[in-house]
């Protein structure tokens, strides 16, 4: 009778104990995060994402009240799942990094929360930042977003073929289409190519805006306009006299290898070009249509709160002071490439010694577009705009077809 009875104590204590240990889980909240959490979503995968973690895990170090954890997914599961859970309202994080044409739209769409509240009497304030980094998160006189970091469509290029064929293109960091022309036309013979056009949106993006074009007319998204046209039959140009690659041809493997002179990229791309041994690179402003208006189109992600019924107050608090926290300690997040958007690294030795640092001394030439419908814009130019620059189809007819899906997609939201 004792040993069944010191049998039943024991399996009593085993099984508080296994309690104890799994009462980790009943600690969740139903967005995954625990109660002493903050959880921030992202769509930033892979060595990036892992930049990211590292600034967080430096942050939790300093042992927080509150510690963030942060959840990466691919772009597509990122948005579906934002959308599923502020339809519910359940399961919302607590805040998430998304992308600067977005604001605006989930904002129209009634996703957002302010943080007005939140954040007023805090060092999160509009002085504290890249003024056009900041603006992306105000609509309607309200702050909808928080800038984290920008990542921008640069220029990267190979300093021994522009000492070749464009000696002194580059003396004032800045590089027109004629003189990508020009090199173009000295290249051309060797089998060098002078453009690398890889990502469509952003290169029309670019030269869009440095052409005077506009996302939005009278309150609508604007894409079927002659400026459109011209940008299209410059690409077509430089495509038909073989200044720039074909379509599907790799343009990052074919810079490294030496054959492109110029290549607009992302500022995300410079780890990738700290791997080339064989000549010395530079980065600098994305090809400009005119070197006395510079236009440096730019992204700006920005902190957002989803729409929430189990809004923790003290957990937005909280999240300001880790926002706050971030303005001077960023430094490993930007090592991806990225640009700070607050103004306290810019006295960061470490920060001013990375390539992109540049684009902060000029940060009247940055350009963020917001306009809602502009995302579907981009979307529609990156499907179609290799078929335009190959003279696959018309360019002014497909810029038609482009402008009625997105009033489509505008008027079914």
């Amino acid at each position: 009778m004792k040993k069944k009875r010191l049998l039943f104590v024991l399996i009593t204590i085993i099984a508080l104990t296994l309690a104890a240990c799994g009462g980790d889980k009943s600690d969740k909240g139903k967005d995954g995060s625990g109660k002493g959490e903050i959880l921030l979503w992202s769509s930033t995968t892979g060595p990036d994402g892992d930049l990211i973690k590292k600034n967080i895990d430096q942050y939790n170090e300093t042992n927080p009240d509150y510690k963030v954890k942060l959840v990466s997914m691919e772009g597509n599961t990122f948005n579906n799942r934002l959308a599923t859970v502020t339809r519910s309202k359940e399961g919302v994080p607590d805040i998430a990094l998304i992308a600067s044409e977005n604001v605006a739209t989930y904002q129209a769409q009634g996703m957002l929360d302010s943080w007005d509240d939140y954040i007023n009497g805090t060092e999160v304030k509009k002085e504290n930042y890249v003024e056009s980094a900041w603006n992306v998160g105000t609509v309607d006189g309200k702050q909808y977003g928080i800038p984290a970091t920008m990542g921008t469509w640069v220029m990267y290029y190979n300093k021994d073929l522009v000492d070749k064929y464009v000696p002194g293109a580059v003396d004032d960091g800045i590089v027109t289409y004629e003189e990508i022309e020009k090199a173009g036309e000295a290249a051309s013979k060797d089998g060098i190519l002078a453009y690398g056009f890889s990502w469509p949106m952003q290169n029309f993006n670019n030269l869009y805006l440095q052409m005077g074009g506009k996302f939005s007319e009278g309150g609508k998204p604007t894409v079927n306009n002659d400026t459109a046209v011209k940008v299209f039959e410059q690409f077509k140009k430089m495509q038909d006299l073989g200044y720039m690659n074909k379509n599907g041809e790799d343009t990052t493997k074919l810079f490294k290898n030496g054959k492109i002179i110029f290549l607009p990229e992302g500022t995300w791309m410079v780890n990738t070009m700290n791997e080339i041994k064989d000549f010395e690179w530079g980065e600098t402003f994305t090809p400009q249509w005119d070197a006395n208006n510079i236009v440096q189109a730019s992204g700006a992600d920005q902190f957002a709160m989803f729409v929430s019924k189990d809004r923790n107050e003290d957990k937005v608090k909280a999240t300001v002071k880790f926002i706050e926290w971030l303005q001077g300690n960023i430094g490993e997040w930007i090592k991806s490439g990225a640009n700070p958007t607050s103004l306290a690294m810019l006295e960061n030795e470490e920060y001013k010694n990375m390539p992109q640092s540049f684009l902060l001394d000029k940060p009247e030439v940055i350009k963020i577009v917001t306009d809602p419908g502009s995302g579907y814009i981009m979307s529609e130019i990156d499907t179609s705009a290799w078929d335009m620059i190959q003279g696959k189809v018309d360019i002014k007819q497909k810029l038609k077809e482009i402008q009625q899906i997105v009033d489509d997609k505008m008027a079914a939201q």
